[in-house]
């Protein structure tokens, strides 16, 4: 069910590709011969390929989502918007002591030290959690020192889950790479500002 679902509403391409060849094959075969079932057996074929666009179109699935949220955090970042990047963290956010107001408080400090660009992120997902490693490369917000050499790439793993209101937020975050860091931690690592 889950690679139907999968097939369906979030690549549909794979089913268009299969669905276009039986309908060119069924529609030679009904040239060639005539036959009503070759000619029905096309029509059939094209129909359900609308309705798997419709579908596609018309339902977003929890996957979709979760990319969605992440594209959202990962333009937030490049652009400096800390208020974005912090409605993408759930209420119930939670990483050791920390709650969303102390993230919030990291969010905004680093947005005015630091921009980065998202890597592809690597997201596995089970039901209604979802685990996603990112890594993203950081440059200097204007008006910071560079950032440290060794932090200029920093792979992080967030997990995740939707909240009441259905769109998936961030539940827990920390850094795993260069070194194994909450988002606290990581904020020691910030570049000072230009005097």
């Amino acid at each position: 069910m889950d690679l139907a679902r999968y097939l369906v509403l979030e690549n549909p391409l794979t089913l268009w590709i299969l669905l276009g060849i039986a309908a060119v094959v069924a529609g030679l075969v009904w040239m060639r011969t005539g036959s009503q079932r070759a000619a029905r057996a096309a029509l059939g074929c094209l129909a359900a390929g609308v309705l798997v666009g419709v579908l596609a179109w018309a339902v977003e699935t929890d996957r979709e989502r979760l990319v969605r949220t992440l594209d959202t955090m990962a333009k937030a970042v490049d652009r400096g918007d800390a208020e974005a990047l912090i409605e993408c963290i759930s209420p119930e956010y939670r990483s050791g002591p920390s709650d969303k107001e102390a993230l919030a408080a990291v969010v905004r400090l680093g947005l005015q030290r630091v921009r980065a660009t998202a890597e592809t992120p690597v997201i596995r997902q089970r039901d209604r959690e979802a685990g996603v490693t990112q890594a993203y490369t950081f440059r200097p917000a204007p008006g910071a020192r560079p950032v440290p050499a060794e932090f200029e790439r920093v792979t992080w793993e967030g997990a995740f889950a939707p909240d009441p209101d259905g769109e998936w937020r961030l539940r827990a975050v920390a850094a795993t790479q260069p070194l194994h860091m909450t988002p606290e931690e990581a904020a020691k690592h910030l570049p000072k500002a230009q005097l």
